[in-house]
């Protein structure tokens, strides 16, 4: 009898300790970290050929649309147009509010030796409908939320 419960014991203890190391192993892979275009230039080497979050504002005059071949191209910048990350966003189509000067959030691959964050998801964010929902309530003195 010892030598059965023994048996499970080990089996379990085998089970246990793969189903950890593949928990932290995915938990790794699928792990982004998230940046402004200044802090990722910083820390570019750390983070080379890894999953980012960029958040920023697309840099004027940056921006490319090919729309034969779906792919947009342009530049992150943070709020005061210092640092910026080029941005390829491929087989997807173009946001309807996509404009320069506009705020942005990618996630993507970067490659540090071409400051190039390979985009998989592309958000902008419409700063024109929270700018009117913040000057009605500084008039009326009530907020909107």
């Amino acid at each position: 009898m010892n030598r059965k419960r023994s048996k499970i014991m080990i089996a379990s203890l085998i089970l246990t300790s793969a189903l950890v190391f593949l928990v932290i192993t995915g938990v790794k892979n699928t792990s982004m970290r998230h940046f402004t275009p200044d802090q990722l230039i910083v820390h570019a080497d750390e983070v080379d050929r890894k999953g980012v979050q960029v958040d920023g504002f697309i840099a004027e005059g940056t921006s490319r649309w090919d729309a034969a071949k779906f792919e947009l191209t342009f530049a992150v910048s943070d709020k005061a147009g210092n640092a910026k990350v080029n941005v390829i966003y491929a087989n997807r189509l173009k946001p309807d509010n996509f404009k320069d000067g506009g705020s942005v959030f990618v996630e993507g691959v970067y490659d540090a030796k071409q400051n190039l964050v390979v985009a998989s998801k592309l958000q902008t964010k419409c700063a024109s409908k929270y700018e009117a929902a913040e000057s009605v309530s500084a008039q009326t003195g009530k907020s909107s939320y």
